[in-house]
């Protein structure tokens, strides 16, 4: 499974919406997940791809492809460090 389908699949459970309606372009404030869905769903991506987000990113994702681009940029500094 791809990031981008992690991703989609965690939010969508946390949505409460199909995955196929949500796409990496989906902003996460049409579909309901406000900061505090969005730290739960990241909390829940640290654990599926054994990274740390820092909480200050929050702030800067608006789409789902901003957490798919995150969690890819944080899990590549993991296997080079």
């Amino acid at each position: 499974m791809t990031t981008e389908n992690t991703v989609i699949e965690l939010i969508a459970r946390e949505a409460k919406r199909p995955p196929e309606e949500i796409t990496a372009d989906t902003s996460l404030d049409a579909i309901g997940i406000d900061s505090l869905k969005a730290i739960v769903i990241l909390a829940e991506l640290e654990d599926a791809f054994g990274i740390e987000v820092p909480n200050e990113m929050v702030a800067s994702i608006k789409k789902v492809g901003d957490i798919v681009g995150k969690i890819d940029e944080l899990h590549q500094k993991k296997g080079t460090a």
